[in-house]
């Protein structure tokens, strides 16, 4: 058995506790392959080797989770921020609009002075226009925080769908582990009783 794995089972012990009971396993694993001693040793090996790797495999686990909740916490940024940017870009477009309009309507005044009735109904005309495309924009504004609501709530569901997952990941990887060590801890008791 690997030094490096033993160690990591007996994180706490002493160096020469380690290497005792690395020799105890070696001194087993000595004789015909076809002998009980052998093959328990075997085996006893290939368990301390699984229950080595489990931490090992848990780290891994978190730290790849980790990795890609960083990565879905960056996109749900990014996404926001370009939802910003299309905000901001609408009301630039709208205050462009709004500003053309103003200048339409001011050309228009200064051009019929001697117009009344043609300068009214131009302006009835702007106003109408202006009073559409605010409702048009208020319209298009409401439809787009209802969509990043929508969103929302889609990606604080994809969230508590991850956050389920992973626990239930940790719940499984413990009872695993937890099986591991109640076969570990048998064997070691059988191997006691047949010693005795």
């Amino acid at each position: 058995m690997d030094r490096k794995d033993l160690a990591e089972l007996l994180k706490g012990a002493s160096a020469e506790e380690v290497d005792r009971i690395h020799r105890l396993l070696h001194e087993w694993s000595v004789g015909p392959e076809s002998s009980f001693p052998v093959q328990f040793a075997l085996l006893t090996r290939a368990q301390w080797r699984m229950a080595a790797s489990v931490p090992r495999l848990l780290n891994d686990s978190r730290k790849w989770l980790e990795s890609h909740l960083i990565e879905y916490r960056r996109q749900t940024a990014t996404l926001v921020k370009q939802f910003g940017d299309t905000s901001s870009t609408v009301l630039e477009a709208f205050e462009t609009v709004v500003s053309r309009h103003t200048e339409a309507l001011k050309k228009t005044v200064a051009q019929s002075s001697g117009h009344l009735e043609e300068t009214e109904e131009a302006a009835r005309q702007i106003k109408f226009e202006l009073e559409h495309s605010t409702a048009t924009l208020k319209r298009e504004l409401d439809k787009v925080r209802g969509e990043l609501v929508d969103e929302r709530v889609r990606m604080d569901k994809a969230r508590q769908a991850l956050e389920a997952r992973i626990s239930m990941q940790e719940w499984f990887r413990l009872i695993l582990l937890s099986l591991c060590m109640f076969c570990l801890g048998a064997g070691l008791a059988l191997m006691w009783a047949h010693s005795r």
